[in-house]
């Protein structure tokens, strides 16, 4: 599969949506929203009365017909028939007028009903790391909660690979360690040193936000009982008071900085190949890219040398990260290294800023304090380990040098600091339109909800994470049922004209969008077995199924400033959607999850066929 270039096509240049309209959907806004009146399958170019003459001289590539096409234009803007020439849309409308798009050489694919929509978009994913680790570091397979599966892979693993010099991957959950009364001590790190003692051993937990170490990794890092918890982390200790072995946020960095886990540009792109892959089986043409911290060059360097072959087939936004004590100027650095590497797939300009951690490890920032089983003292309400003044002023500059910010913050403490910083930016350089963005904003307050509206910041949700699950469960034990249960108010965040967007989060959750819309309209689980029980949590802020898909295409096209070219099936656009085998704004919600990808098209491309 080739990466298709634009050629021998005058595309029409596509209307502009105002910041609002484009991702907020008819359903919440007033009609009239859009600028320049609807669009879609009404436009001259597009007229049935020009079908009898060959708009363009050149045929079509590629021309889907007699299926339901969903342009995401607007709710009601439908259509039978999209053509494709040279990697854009070329024609929107009734099958009858796709006919002047075909030729000799055009491939026409009947939809017979099928379902069209805009490539799915996944506004938070850390890809390929999952594939990474599946090919060559320590992989756990996903669910497992078992402390003796965890040590049998392990232990595999060291003895498969005897001459590597540090052990690393994961993950491990939490959540199998949770005791009767509440408590958890963790995972402890004689078990890893009964299986190597004379190396490192890092295993990172589900959230990415823990470390499990043996005591050799505690040794090279330093960290002993006298070593005092870093602000925004804890060194969990046992009951000798010496360190336990899991090391939580902030505190995992002492190692990561001590301990260096090997990658290369070769591995990094085989890794990414199959994860594209997987991706392309799940309908997903486009991503807004986490990459793992510190080894941003490789990952860009490996995608670089796809794209130049032809084989990148993800459009994506490419962050770097941003650390405490970096500055503005170490973050510049790392934004200038790897914008060298940008082309029509491959878009860079944002930073990820982690403020705080995640409520089930006790390091999510809370404006009220946790409870006593989070084990850690009255009081407790969690720190970042940015301080407030670090923190904005990064923020300022930033936002002062046209660079967008992507801050992780799950508490409704993070959520009100980061507000304030990206508020205080505007007032210090003028607002523009920075789409500065929040991702998880699992904890909210409604005064909150209406500042992060006014400040046009785009909220970056998980609706997987919305339905009582395992992590949910903690969740409960560390915040109460009240505070849990009121997690993720997307539909009163929606309503208050908040700017929202889908992410996945993977690998930390499954990144099937079909899941996500499933349970961002049910907020139950979608899997078999669990979605006829109550797994509810807070059915009343669900979405409508149409809502949803704005949220994983046209909504993630317009956080990643790609809403010009992806995001909706119009004239002029690129060529990424997804075809479905069922219209999933029209059938029991349930069922979402079960519909299968038939088709996935990138930049004009087929990269995936059922």
């Amino acid at each position: 599969m080739k990466h298709s270039e634009n050629q021998g096509m005058e595309a029409a240049t596509p209307l502009k949506l105002t910041r609002r309209s484009f991702v907020a959907g008819a359903s919440v806004l007033a009609a009239g929203a859009l600028l320049g009146g609807p669009l879609g399958c009404s436009a001259p170019a597009q007229d049935a009365a020009d079908a009898d003459t060959p708009p363009v001289e050149q045929a079509a590539d590629l021309v889907f017909t007699n299926g339901r096409i969903q342009t995401l234009v607007s709710e009601n803007d439908t259509a039978e028939a999209v053509a494709v020439a040279g990697g854009s849309i070329v024609y929107v409308g009734d099958a009858a007028g796709a006919d002047a798009y075909t030729g000799a050489d055009t491939r026409v694919v009947d939809l017979k009903g099928a379902f069209l929509c805009p490539g799915f978009m996944d506004g938070h994913l850390h890809g390929p790391q999952p594939y990474y680790e599946q090919m060559f570091q320590i992989s756990i397979p996903d669910g497992t909660a078992d402390n003796d599966e965890y040590l049998r892979i392990i232990r595999a693993f060291v003895e498969q690979h005897p001459d590597d010099e540090v052990y690393y991957g994961g993950p491990f959950m939490q959540n199998a360690y949770l005791q009767p009364d509440g408590s958890n001590p963790g995972p402890q790190k004689e078990d890893l040193d009964a299986i190597c003692a004379d190396k490192p051993v890092m295993i990172r937990d589900v959230s990415h936000h823990s470390y499990w170490v043996n005591s050799k990794a505690l040794e090279i890092a330093g960290i002993t009982a006298d070593t005092p918890d870093p602000d925004g982390g804890s060194i969990v200790r046992n009951e000798a008071g010496e360190p336990s072995g899991l090391l939580t946020d902030a505190a995992k960095n002492l190692v990561a900085k001590k301990i260096e886990v090997p990658y290369s540009v070769e591995n990094m792109a085989k890794a990414y190949e199959a994860f594209q892959d997987y991706c392309h089986e799940l309908g997903i043409t486009g991503l807004t890219n986490i990459n793992l911290s510190g080894i941003e060059l490789i990952h860009a360097e490996a995608l670089h040398n796809m794209d130049a072959k032809g084989d990148l087939h993800l459009r994506q936004r490419f962050l770097v990260w941003g650390q405490p004590g970096m500055g503005y100027e170490g973050i510049k650095e790392k934004l200038d290294a790897v914008a060298g590497y940008e082309s029509d797939m491959f878009q860079t300009g944002t930073v990820k800023i982690v403020y705080d951690g995640v409520t089930e490890g006790a390091t999510a920032v809370m404006l009220e304090p946790y409870l006593p089983a989070a084990g850690k003292g009255e009081g407790w309400t969690a720190t970042s380990d940015w301080s407030i003044e670090e923190f904005n002023r990064v923020v300022a500059d930033l936002d002062k040098n046209g660079y967008q910010v992507h801050t992780h913050a799950i508490g409704d403490g993070a959520v009100h600091a980061s507000l304030d910083a990206y508020e205080q930016a505007a007032s210090a350089n003028g607002k523009r339109d920075a789409r500065h963005t929040m991702v998880h904003v699992c904890a909210i307050t409604p005064e909150d909800i209406l500042r992060a509206a006014d400040l046009d910041v785009v909220c970056d949700l998980q609706f997987l994470w919305m339905y009582n699950d395992p992590l949910c469960h903690l969740e409960t034990a560390f915040i109460g049922q009240e505070r849990a249960f009121a997690m993720y108010p997307a539909k009163d965040m929606l309503e208050a004209g908040c700017i929202l967007s889908g992410g996945s989060d993977g690998a930390v959750t499954a990144y099937d969008p079909l899941l996500e819309i499933e349970v961002g309209i049910t907020r139950n689980s979608p899997f078999p077995g669990e979605e006829d029980e109550d797994f509810y949590r807070w059915p009343e802020q669900g979405l409508t199924a149409y809502q949803m898909l704005e949220m994983y295409t046209k909504n993630v096209a317009y956080e990643n400033y790609m809403e010009d070219i992806v995001g909706t099936v119009e004239v002029g656009k690129k060529a990424d959607f997804v075809v479905l085998d069922q219209n999933i704004l029209d059938i029991d919600p349930k069922n979402i999850s079960e519909t299968k990808v038939v088709y996935t098209v990138s930049n004009g491309d087929i990269v995936y066929e059922a």
